[in-house]
């Protein structure tokens, strides 16, 4: 498992672009962006869930008040249930009672990208998701290799030939696992792999 992130590195966000927690009035213009940007159809309860649900969670990036990027997760441990499109719930990896993340969605509007937002919201949702799921998530003892204070598992599930998409992955230093390749969920007939790794938060602003 390798270790993925961008050491002390400030993740800076170009001029005019803002992320924040999607709300329910952002739900049409994040589907569409979904529907635009992904081989899945995703349906009206994974949205909902991705409000409601305590340890769901999706960011958006707006520019000029409209969302041009998305990032979904959830996080789990050991002992908890994996979220909607989730493949974590086979093949986990050891990890004891380290916090993971399962990236559930990622897409940036073709015009944006390129420019660090999909990193950028990357990086936040993961840290923000570990904050608010802190103490739930230190249930059971961290693993001796990991530092508890700042690293979770890091694992998303990326179309077989997706080759952008796996690249993405590749630079936080994310490694496919080898692994029998899956059908997504969703009624999709994508072919997809998952790729992991171990990613340490670092500063946002």
């Amino acid at each position: 498992m390798t270790q993925c992130g961008s050491g002390d590195m400030t993740l800076l966000l170009p001029d005019g672009i803002g992320i924040r927690m999607m709300r329910s009035s952002d739900m049409s213009q994040v589907r569409a962006l979904h529907t635009k940007l992904l081989p899945i159809a995703y349906p009206t309860t994974f949205f909902v869930q991705l409000l409601v649900q305590p340890r769901h969670m999706c960011l958006v990036a707006t520019y000029d008040g409209k969302v041009i990027a998305f990032a979904s997760a959830t996080m789990e441990t050991r002992h908890s249930t994996p979220g909607p499109g989730s493949a974590a719930a086979q093949d986990r990896p050891t990890g004891g009672g380290a916090p993971r993340v399962t990236l559930l969605t990622l897409g940036v509007s073709p015009e944006f990208q390129r420019q660090g937002i999909a990193r950028r919201l990357v990086h936040e949702v993961v840290q923000r998701l570990r904050s608010s799921c802190g103490t739930l998530c230190h249930k059971s003892p961290p693993t001796p290799s990991l530092d508890s204070t700042d690293a979770v598992i890091l694992c998303a599930e990326v179309a077989r030939n997706n080759s952008s998409g796996q690249s993405f992955y590749s630079h936080l230093g994310m490694q496919r696992q080898l692994e029998a390749d899956k059908q997504s969920g969703f009624g999709s007939k994508a072919r997809t792999c998952m790729v992991l790794g171990v990613m340490r938060t670092v500063p946002v602003s």
